[in-house]
Parts: C-alpha cells; structure tokens; sequence
C-alpha cells in the first residue's frame, strides 16, 4: 500500500501545473514535511512522523553527489516465552552520502539516487517487555542494547516549484537496515538481528528565505 501510494503521489506531482512564473532565485528554501514509513519485516512498524525540510539552491540535469541524514525510528515486536510482545521503541540516525542522477523539466526537478552510510542506534524498552522477563522467566535489571548497523536506501524525488518563493517536495524509498538487539537481564544476554527495513513516503514544503 506504501509503495502504491508513493508512485501515485510522485505522478501527481510531476503533472501539477502552476501558474507562470519567473525562475527564482532563492538560495535556501526551509519549511517542514510528513513522513509515512512503512516496515517490511515482521518484527518492526513505521511511524508517522513530521519533520524539518530544507533545499540548497537548485537542481541541474546530470550526475552528482548528494548526502542525506533520514533519521526514523520503528515499534519493535519480540516472541518472549511464546508471545509477540510490543519489546520498545527503535530509533536510527543514519549518516549517509548517495550519487544518481537529476532531470530538471521547466520548474520540476527529477531525481533516481542511491545512498549508503552508517546508522547510529539507540532504543528504549517497553514496560510490556520487562513485565513479560519478570514474569515468564524470574528475570531483573532488564535493559535493551541495539546495535549500530549499515544502511543503505534507493530513492526516487520530485522538487516542483509553484511560485517565486514555495517549492512542493515529494520522495519515495526504501531504508534497509538490519540491527542486531541485545536484551539483557540477570539471566544472561539474547542478541537476535532483525529487519528494520523501511518504505519512506515524504511530503514537504519550504519557503525561500534568502
């Protein structure tokens, strides 16, 4: 359904049509998104999130670089002593550079990139999660640990300017990111790797500044 509605979004994006306008010359653009992600594994669920969004200039047509941050973080679900239980929450920050290309159209923008980099992990455990050891197995002093993880992330975009001074973003991707969780109590440490893989759908404006 994430998937659906991102490709659905970019064309609706791409086939609006302001009103004519004179080429900008803004050089940085700052407002705000919303964030629908999206898990693909059984173990993690995606968040709604909103968050700040900025553009640099302009795009050209052709190849570049490109860096990119996607912070999110994701419900974590655990078997423990047999039942799914809700284990806490996940947050990574990835740190990432990507390389594609861009195809300016008029005032649309394009853009097909991969990313890659490192995330940074933390999490925090659910009180379900820690009733759960108390109770099925007699344990105490019960903490969660994930691991820092690579990460990597395709990314389809669209930049489309509707006036001297708003731009309209949209982007659809796909986060892979594979952690390993550490619980650990008085009866010893259980470490599992799990797919914390994500569909990101972004949708965000910014006004021009300067």
């Amino acid at each position: 359904m994430t998937a659906r509605l991102g490709l659905l979004l970019l064309a609706m994006v791409v086939s609006a049509t302001p009103p004519a306008f004179a080429q900008t010359a803004g050089k940085f653009a700052v407002g705000g998104q919303v964030a629908k992600r999206g898990s693909t594994g059984p173990e993690a669920h995606g968040h709604l999130g909103i968050g700040l969004l900025w553009r640099v200039g302009h795009s050209k047509t052709g190849f570049g670089w490109d860096f990119g941050l996607n912070w999110y973080s994701a419900d974590v679900d655990r078997s423990i002593g047999g039942t799914v239980t809700d284990l806490g929450e996940l947050h990574i920050r990835p740190i990432m550079g990507g390389y594609g290309y861009t195809q300016v159209i008029g005032r649309t923008s394009i853009s097909a990139k991969a990313f890659a980099g490192y995330g940074f992990s933390w999490a925090t455990l659910a009180p379900s999660a820690s009733d759960a050891y108390r109770d099925r197995f007699g344990a105490r002093s019960i903490t969660i640990d994930p691991s820092n993880t690579f990460v990597m992330k395709p990314e389809i975009g669209v930049w489309r300017d509707l006036s001297e001074k708003i731009g309209l973003q949209a982007s659809f991707g796909y986060m892979v990111a594979r952690p390993q969780i550490a619980v650990r109590s008085s009866l010893g440490e259980d470490k599992r790797r799990m797919n914390a893989d994500m569909f990101m759908l972004k949708v965000g404006m910014v006004y021009s500044i300067f």
